[in-house]
């Protein structure tokens, strides 16, 4: 008994270990329709089987043919061709190795002749529909492809799902092929039922008023349900650095008899504490470091506190903000007392400020810019070549901004525009008088694959004569200036610009700089750049500008852009070389 069971064993070990092979090529297509057509075919799937037999394969291998065509299908090849070779059969050491070849003409794809979509119930006039349409995935000319057809199908499920229609379907979803002209009709019906809307807000949370919260909404009880409409309040409340987490949630059980669906947003607070750290290196200011605190909110309405304290070789300060949100998202009121003391090659200053800012956006000829209004009273000490003074200012300030990039940390295509203007009256709480203003701009884009151009450019006056102002009343930091890291490079931080007697520079009434660069990335995170700058602070238009270029690193390093420069100052006799350093976004 024991043989006979031994002699079983060997025979059905020696049949599955004799089990025939199958190689397949297929020809003639690739990507996609290649998967596609491995996946309809038996022979693929079973080339592995343990029992394959050559009656098996040859079975297989007859419904090719067939399992091709309706492959090819999906991808509009209804008139494909399937040339089959004959299998090859030949013996190896311990098996029967099968050959199989399949080489495919595709010949001309089957077109869409007419797409028709229809709607039905509320969403036959949404505003939006002309918007879904162009954008379809299949259109009139196109070839059919089943993949699209789905994305089609589930782009309407998408639009009912985003405007409101929590009850529709696709009713009719269809295609007709007619292979006499060769061409395919697609329908598709949707019938949306009715749409709902946002009803009453709730918002569960112990620590603010709720008129301060209803600041964050994006809608209106009684608006019709749109989807970004409920994830921007969501990104309201996290950007507001108020909150830890945000849950919007709508309930679709609960409508009322004017389809107003109540809305519930839960709301966990952050720690109301905010401590940071940071330590760095520039060339224009030394070795630096900052310490900062913050508290998120000192009362129900949201108001803040800010301290941070900054030092570094050439600077210290510190400033003491308090905030204020106003009825809108982004409007809110800053007062700000601070200090400051200065000492560079060129100068030194003692400064106080104290000012009252209000920050919201507005809209200038359609366009949308962030403005800035505000009052700053700034005391400074300060003595720079062979002059010293106090400066007592009250300058009323303007600031205008405008952003538009596809990324600000490193921006491939995007600008930056900024206007400031400011000024001071003598016997109108200054000591003297001065009407300044400051024009400044950034342009980059991408170019060809892996490199972009950026171009900046900063142009300031100042009018003190026409004011009856004497220019050495100002202090320091209302002079321009030019040279250093973000002007123009190759000269030393604030080494450019109308000397006195002395030879000494004293800073001017006028700044002029410009920069063209060129950046070309060599790895993932690395690039090298060329650039030129241009520039200079003067007097009088007679004064010739200053020429810098050089070579330069960046890393896009997890804590920013970090931008490594060596520049010469070509103006300069001996054409010094200088290093420059800096960390930050683009924009």
């Amino acid at each position: 008994m024991k043989t006979i069971y031994i002699l079983l064993l060997l025979t059905i070990t020696g049949i599955s270990y004799a089990a025939d092979k199958i190689e397949i090529t297929i020809e003639g297509v690739e990507g996609e329709i290649l998967q596609n057509v491995k996946a309809y075919l038996s022979i693929e799937e079973q080339k592995e089987h343990p029992r394959l037999s050559a009656r098996r394969v040859k079975r297989l291998h007859k419904q090719a043919t067939k399992e091709i065509k309706q492959a090819l299908q999906p991808f509009g090849y209804y008139q494909a061709k399937i040339i089959t070779t004959d299998l090859t059969e030949s013996k190896q050491t311990d098996h029967t190795l099968w050959q199989a070849k399949y080489v495919i003409e595709l010949g001309e794809p089957l077109k869409i002749q007419t797409v028709d979509i229809n709607f039905n119930g509320d969403g036959n006039k949404d505003k939006v529909i002309p918007k879904l349409l162009a954008n379809f995935p299949i259109k009139v000319g196109d070839t059919l492809n089943h993949p699209n057809y789905n994305k089609a199908k589930q782009l309407l499920h998408s639009f009912t799902e985003e405007r409101g229609y929590f009850d529709a379907s696709i009713t009719k979803h269809k295609i007709y092929v007619d292979e006499d002209t060769y061409t395919a009709k697609v329908q598709l019906d949707v019938d949306t039922k009715q749409r709902y809307k946002f009803g009453e807000v709730t918002f569960e949370q112990k620590l603010f008023d709720e008129k301060f919260l209803q600041r964050f909404l994006t809608f209106k009880t009684d608006d019709f349900y749109v989807g970004s409409k409920a994830i921007a309040l969501k990104n309201n409340l996290m950007g507001s650095d108020y909150f830890a987490t945000a849950n919007v949630n709508l309930d679709r059980t609960a409508a009322n008899e004017e389809l107003q669906l109540p809305v519930n947003v839960v709301l966990t607070p952050l720690k109301p504490n905010k401590y940071t750290a940071g330590i760095g290196y520039g060339t224009d200011t030394g070795v630096r470091g900052s310490l900062g605190w913050e508290r998120r909110y000192l009362n129900r309405y949201g108001h803040r506190f800010s301290s941070k304290l900054e030092l570094s070789e050439i600077r210290q300060s510190i400033t003491n903000r308090y905030t204020i949100p106003l009825n809108k998202l982004d409007s809110f009121l800053d007062i700000t007392a601070g200090y400051r003391d200065e000492t560079t090659d060129i100068s030194e200053s003692e400064v106080l400020l104290l000012g009252i800012s209000k920050h919201h956006s507005r809209s200038i000829f359609g366009t949308k810019i962030s403005e800035v209004i505000g009052l700053e009273y700034r005391d400074e000490r300060f003595a720079i070549g062979s002059d010293t003074g106090h400066a007592k200012l009250l300058m009323p300030n303007i600031n205008w901004t405008y952003i538009k990039a596809d990324n600000r940390i490193y921006t491939l295509k995007g600008y930056r525009i900024g206007l400031n203007v400011r000024g001071a009256m003598d016997g109108f709480g200054s000591n003297t008088s001065v009407l300044q203003t400051r024009l400044d701009g950034k342009f980059i884009h991408k170019l060809f694959k892996n490199s972009r151009i950026i171009l900046r450019g900063e142009m300031g006056n100042s009018f003190v004569s026409f004011l009856d102002g004497d220019f050495r009343e100002l202090p320091p930091s209302i002079r321009f200036f030019a040279g250093g890291d973000r002007s123009v490079r190759g000269y030393d931080y604030q080494a450019l610009g109308p000397k006195n007697q002395e030879g000494q520079i004293v800073g001017g009434k006028n700044l002029l700089v410009g920069s063209a660069e060129y950046e070309h990335k060599i790895l993932k995170d690395w690039s090298l750049a060329v650039f030129f700058d241009v520039g200079n602070a003067f007097n009088d238009t007679s004064d010739t500008l200053k020429n810098g270029a050089g070579v330069g690193v960046r890393w896009q390093s997890p804590v920013g852009l970090i931008r490594l420069d060596v520049a010469a100052a070509l103006s300069e006799d001996s054409t010094p070389i200088r290093l420059h350093i800096t960390i930050g976004p683009d924009l």
